[in-house]
């Protein structure tokens, strides 16, 4: 019986293109659809922003909803065509301090272990500098949805480690908003 893990690659574009390739595998069908920012309307709105950018937007049905309340912004993901900018969290092609408020709903577990500073630092690249908000929801278990065995969430961690990972670049703020959301300010670079 040979050993689950040998298809797996080692380098990291390659286990990125890996990953990608889960999502397209799931081309067709409803995943990507669960818009997992939709009880953090009011918390985005309470923040007055002009422009909002959406990491792992999936569908992008959260910033499709902002705009009809009349917030701008954009939605980026790396697999599914109706964001509006078809890219990596890692790698976003967008000016540095467009967002008001970065957002990022059920995303960042997506990502491999080794991307999620970068992550964070491409987030707080393009948030607005001096009180660029951030509003993100994390989750903290294995992907009920597999594709050949494997599971989509890479970065399955305790609350606490993200919290950690968070600390680099932004001050979590209490009570914003529904416990599942992380709220807070991005630092300065």
């Amino acid at each position: 019986m040979s050993d689950p893990h040998e298809t797996i690659p080692v380098d990291l574009e390659a286990r990125r293109e890996h990953e990608r390739r889960k999502y397209l595998a799931l081309t067709g069908s409803t995943y990507g659809s669960t818009n997992h920012g939709r009880h953090a309307y009011s918390i985005v709105q309470g923040f007055k922003p002009r422009f909002v950018v959406d990491f792992g937007c999936g569908r992008n049905f959260f910033i499709q909803h902002l705009r009809r309340l009349g917030i701008d912004g954009l939605g980026v993901d790396f697999a599914f065509p109706e964001a509006d900018i078809v890219a990596p969290m890692h790698r976003v092609p967008v000016s540095a301090g467009i967002a008001d408020v970065v957002t990022a709903f059920d995303a960042l577990e997506h990502l491999l272990p080794e991307e999620v500073d970068e992550v964070l630092d491409e987030m707080r690249r393009v948030a607005v500098c001096g009180g660029g908000r951030f509003v993100l929801s994390i989750c903290t278990r294995e992907s009920k949805t597999k594709v050949n065995g494997e599971g989509l969430h890479p970065t399955v961690k305790p609350r606490g480690w993200w919290l950690e990972r968070i600390s680099r670049v932004g001050t979590v703020r209490q009570g914003l908003g529904a416990p599942r959301y992380i709220a807070g300010v991005f630092n300065d670079a």
